[in-house]
């Protein structure tokens, strides 16, 4: 019950700030704003397979099936969307060619057939997105880019949760945080 709860605020947060951002990104050159239009779709895409996995009621070996085929397209959706999040504050008004973003997260996916890599390389991506998203905020002391670090280092916090296999309610209640803070900064970025 409650990881359902936790599926639909996920995908509500994750839809929300992809609709919001939506149009700046259409509008705009602002690669940042495009990559975190982007990630945010990746996001809902996987939260959406996962609500939909969690809940249904086959029997368990069609269930497995079913976990199995859609598994690879969610670590695949994960690992791109927080790569897309990540390159966010990097990239500012040029184009760059995000084919090296895909073959990572194709890469983590193919790995994670045999480890469980899934899990490091969030952290790995979000503690290195911590970083530059602090000195980012230093350089640059916006409510938007307090609101992105704030959210962040949830994420950070939530994955490392994870890999340590502490409370998975905590965990999931630090990853609806962050989310709502994006919502909340984004919203507010664009009142502005």
């Amino acid at each position: 019950m409650i990881t359902t709860i936790f599926y639909i605020l996920a995908i509500t947060t994750t839809l929300s700030i992809y609709l919001k951002t939506k149009k700046i990104s259409t509008l705009s050159n602002h690669q940042g704003i495009k990559l975190t239009n982007q990630a945010f779709l990746f996001f809902a895409l996987a939260y959406i397979i996962q609500f939909l996995t969690s809940s249904t009621s086959l029997p368990i070996s069609k269930l497995s099936i079913l976990q199995a085929l859609t598994q690879p397209v969610q670590i695949y959706l994960f690992t791109i969307a927080a790569l897309y999040l990540s390159t966010s504050i990097f990239w500012k008004n040029s184009q760059h060619d995000k084919t090296p973003l895909h073959m990572i997260a194709l890469l983590v996916t193919i790995l994670s057939n045999f480890t469980n890599v899934l899990t490091l390389t969030l952290i790995t991506i979000y503690a290195y997105t911590t970083i530059k998203s602090y000195i980012n905020y230093q350089t640059k002391k916006t409510n938007f880019s307090e609101f992105y670090l704030i959210a962040i280092v949830l994420l950070l916090t939530s994955n490392t949760l994870n890999l340590l296999n502490f409370s998975l309610l905590t965990s999931q209640a630090m990853t609806t945080t962050a989310f709502t803070i994006f919502l909340y900064g984004t919203l507010k970025t664009i009142k502005n």
